[in-house]
């Protein structure tokens, strides 16, 4: 019973670090595409303004990710908390 809880604790524990890493890549990465959208819109170029868009939507996505994975941690953390306390 002790190993068990102890392994599910270590599973915790790896998903836990493991959608932190996750979360600070898109939020990252997710901040450059918005920089980026913002230096191509500046340029005037229509194709470039077109680009600019197209990392604008992927920033969105990366934003997305980001809030998928504090929303799973945040989750993780609850299932923890109800499996140390039973």
């Amino acid at each position: 019973m002790v190993k068990d809880t102890q392994d599910a604790s270590h599973t915790y524990q790896y998903l836990l670090s493991e959608l932190n890493r996750i979360q600070t890549i898109a939020g990252t990465l997710s901040v450059i595409e918005n920089q980026h959208f913002k230096e191509l819109t500046n340029i005037g170029d229509d194709k470039l303004n077109q680009i600019a868009v197209e990392e604008q939507s992927a920033a969105r996505q990366l934003g997305e990710i980001k809030h998928i994975c504090l929303a799973l941690s945040q989750k993780i953390n609850e299932l923890q908390n109800t499996s140390t306390t039973h």
